[in-house]
C-alpha cells in the first residue's frame, strides 16, 4: 500500500511540476498598449522634415472617458513620409509610454500595414525597420503617396502588431497585441 502511495504522490508531484507555464525564448510577457500614436514626418526632395501629421487611436474596450480616434492623417499626393509609432498604456494614471518595452522584445514582434479605402494603391508602406534578425519590426516605417491625385481620397491604415512567442515571425502562429485603423485623406 505504501509503494502505490509513493507512487501516486510522485506522478502527482511530476505532474504538478510539468504543468508549470513556459518560460517564452523571447522575454517576459507584457500587456499590449491601449493606444498608438501614429506620426508621419513629410520630406521634401532633399530628405529635409516639412510638417508633421498625426493620429491616436486608443481601445475604446479598456479605455473609457476618451475618444477612440483623436486627429487623422492629413497626406499630400506625390510626397514621401518617414513614419514612427509611440505605443502608451493610458489604462494606467499617468499613461505609460510603453514603446521601448516592445523594443526590447522587437525580435517577437512585427508590425503589419495595410492600406484600404478609396485607392489603396495610392498609398504605400516600405522599409520597415529590422529586428536582430534581419526579419521586419516595422515600429519605424516610410509612406510615399502617387501623384496626380486630383479628387480627395480617404481610407484607413490598418495596424496590426503580432506577438510570436516563440520568436518564428514567419509562423503563422502569434498572438494580436494591438489591430487598429488610422484613418486618412489624401489630396
Amino acid at each position: 500500500m505504501k509503494k502505490y502511495m509513493v507512487l501516486v504522490l510522485l506522478t502527482i508531484a511530476t505532474l504538478y511540476g510539468c504543468s508549470k507555464d513556459p518560460v517564452s525564448p523571447v522575454g517576459d510577457e507584457h500587456a499590449p498598449p491601449t493606444t498608438v500614436v501614429m506620426q508621419l514626418i513629410r520630406l521634401d526632395s532633399a530628405g529635409k522634415a516639412v510638417d508633421t501629421t498625426m493620429c491616436t487611436v486608443r481601445d475604446t474596450s479598456v479605455i473609457s472617458g476618451k475618444p477612440r480616434v483623436e486627429g487623422g492623417l492629413s497626406l499630400l499626393s506625390n510626397s514621401k513620409y518617414k513614419g514612427s509609432l509611440i505605443l502608451l498604456n493610458e489604462s494606467k494614471s499617468p499613461a505609460e509610454d510603453v514603446t521601448a518595452e516592445i523594443v526590447a522584445e522587437k525580435d517577437a514582434h512585427v508590425f503589419r500595414y495595410m492600406v484600404r479605402g478609396d485607392a489603396p494603391n495610392a498609398v504605400s508602406i516600405t522599409n520597415l525597420d529590422k529586428d536582430s534578425k534581419g526579419l521586419d519590426f516595422g515600429l519605424n516605417f516610410e509612406v510615399k503617396t502617387v501623384g496626380g491625385v486630383v479628387v480627395k481620397l480617404t481610407g484607413v491604415i490598418n495596424l496590426i502588431l503580432e506577438h510570436h512567442d516563440d520568436g518564428n515571425k514567419l509562423g503563422a502562429t502569434f498572438d494580436t497585441d494591438i489591430n487598429q485603423d488610422f484613418p486618412f485623406d489624401m489630396r
